[in-house]
C-alpha cells in the first residue's frame, strides 16, 4: 500500500470519526437555564416527552454507583457529575444530572440540588444524601443507595417476568374471543335461521354477546374510556388512593406479594436511613413519604407519633399484624433492645426478598396449569355452544 493511499484512508477515517462524534454530541440541557424560547416545535414536543418520562430504577442505581465509584477514586463531586452527563443514556436523567452539576457550581449542596427533582429522587434518597453530606460519608451512602435500588429493581423485574406469561395468554384469549364474536359467530347464526329447534343456553349467550359487540361496540368503548378516566380520578383523590391501596393488599395471593414488597421497602429504607446517621423519627418521616402505599404511609406516621410519645417502634407496628407480621415486629424489637435496628432491618429485608422470590417462583409454577384450565373451559364453552345445536339440527333432518 502506497503512502498516498494510506493518507487518503486515514483522512477518510478521520472524517468518518469526526462525523460520528458530531452525531453523538449531546446537548447539555439545564432546567431553568437553557432557553426554550428559541427551540423549534419538534424540539418542544420532544422536551415534553423527555420531561414527563420516568427514570427507571436500574438507571438510578447505575447513576449512584458510578457517582460513588468516582468519588472513591478521588474525583471531586462536581467533576463526577459532569462526567456522568456524558455517560448517562437516559435523556431525562442526563438533563437532571446536568442541572445537578450546575447547582453545585453555584454553591448548593447535593441534597438541595436533588430536592428540585422529587419525581426522580424519592424522599428516602434525598434524606440519606443530606445526612451523608452532613457527616462526610457520601461515598459509602451512595453505594448503599445503589445496592438498595438494584435489589428493588431485581424484584420488580422478577414480578414482571412472572406476570408476562399469564397476561399474554389472557390478552390472546380475549382478542381471540372478540374476533370470533364479530366474524365467526354471525356466520354460524345464519345456519340456525329459519329452523325451529330450541337453542341451548350456551348458544343463546354466544349469539347475544355477538349481537351486542357487533352493534354496540362504540358504547362499550365509551364506557371503558370513561370508566378508566373515572378510576384514575378516584385513585388520585386522597380517599380513593387509600381505599384502592387497601383493596390491593386484600387481593387473594397478589395481596400477599404486595404486602411483602411494602414491608421490604419499609425496612430496607428504614435501615439505610438509620445507618446513614438519621435519628429514627426523622427516618420514619422520609420512609412515610416514599413507602409507595397510602395504607403503609398512614401507619408509618402513626408509628412516628407513637415514638414521639415515648413508645417503641415495634409496639406501634404490632397493632397492625395485617401490615407488619409478628416476625417483623419481633425482630424490630430485638434491634431496638440491642441498638442495632439498622443492621437488623437489613436482615429483615434480605429475609423478605427470599420470601418474595419463593412466592414468585410458586406463582410461575401454578400459573401454567391454571391458564391451561382456563383455555380448556373457554374452548369447551365455544364447542358446546356451536356444536350442540348443529347436532340437534342434524338429528331433526334425519
Amino acid at each position: 500500500m502506497t503512502d498516498d493511499m494510506q493518507n487518503k484512508k486515514q483522512e477518510k477515517l478521520d472524517a468518518l470519526l469526526s462525523q460520528v462524534q458530531k452525531e453523538e454530541a449531546r446537548e447539555e440541557f439545564i432546567y431553568g437555564i437553557t432557553n426554550r424560547a428559541g427551540r423549534t416545535f419538534a424540539q418542544r414536543v420532544n422536551d415534553f416527552f423527555i420531561d414527563h418520562s420516568k427514570v427507571p430504577g436500574k438507571e438510578k442505581a447505575y447513576f449512584f454507583e458510578l457517582l460513588a465509584t468516582m468519588l472513591k477514586a478521588g474525583i471531586p463531586l462536581n467533576r463526577s457529575l459532569q462526567i456522568l452527563v456524558t455517560r448517562t443514556e437516559n435523556l431525562r436523567l442526563r438533563r437532571v444530572t446536568a442541572t445537578l452539576s450546575y447547582e453545585l457550581e453555584h454553591g448548593r449542596p447535593l441534597w438541595q440540588a436533588l430536592d428540585r427533582f422529587p419525581d426522580v429522587f424519592d424522599e428516602t434518597e434525598r434524606g440519606m444524601v443530606q445526612s451523608a453530606e452532613a457527616i462526610g460519608n457520601l461515598e459509602n451512602i451512595l453505594f448503599k443507595i445503589s445496592s438498595s435500588l438494584e435489589r428493588r429493581n431485581r424484584l420488580y423485574m422478577r414480578l414482571k417476568s412472572a406476570l408476562v406469561y399469564p397476561i399474554t395468554v389472557f390478552v390472546s384469549l380475549l382478542v381471540g374471543t372478540i374476533v370470533m364474536l364479530i366474524y365467526v359467530v354471525p356466520r354460524i347464526e345464519e345456519i340456525f335461521k329459519g329452523n325451529t329447534i330450541e337453542l341451548p343456553i350456551t348458544t343463546r349467550v354466544l349469539l347475544g354477546s355477538s349481537v351486542v359487540l357487533a352493534n354496540y361496540w362504540w358504547m362499550i368503548l365509551i364506557f371503558l374510556i370513561f370508566g378508566f378516566i373515572g378510576f384514575h380520578v378516584y385513585t388520585n383523590s386522597e380517599e380513593g388512593r387509600f381505599s384502592w391501596d387497601f383493596r390491593k393488599l386484600k387481593i387473594p395471593f397478589a395481596g400477599s406479594i404486595l404486602r411483602k414488597m411494602a414491608v421490604l421497602r419499609f425496612v430496607d429504607m428504614l435501615g439505610l436511613l438509620i445507618e446513614s446517621g438519621l435519628p429514627i423519627n426523622k427516618a420514619l418521616e422520609f420512609v412515610a413519604g416514599a413507602v409507595g402505599n397510602e395504607v403503609y404511609r398512614i401507619k408509618t406516621y402513626d408509628a412516628l407519633g407513637a415514638i414521639q410519645e415515648g413508645r417503641k417502634l415495634s409496639s406501634a407496628l404490632s397493632t397492625a399484624p395485617f401490615l407488619f407480621p409478628e416476625t417483623v415486629t419481633n425482630m424490630i424489637a430485638v434491634g431496638e433492645q440491642s441498638a442495632s435496628l439498622g443492621e437488623l432491618s437489613g436482615k429483615i429485608g434480605a429475609h423478605y426478598e427470599r420470601e418474595i422470590n419463593h412466592t414468585l417462583k410458586n406463582l410461575t409454577t401454578v400459573a401454567g396449569p391454571v391458564l391451561i384450565l382456563l383455555i380448556g373451559v373457554a374452548v369447551a364453552f365455544f364447542a358446546v355452544a356451536v356444536l350442540s345445536p348443529i347436532f340437534s339440527l342434524t338429528s331433526s333432518i334425519l
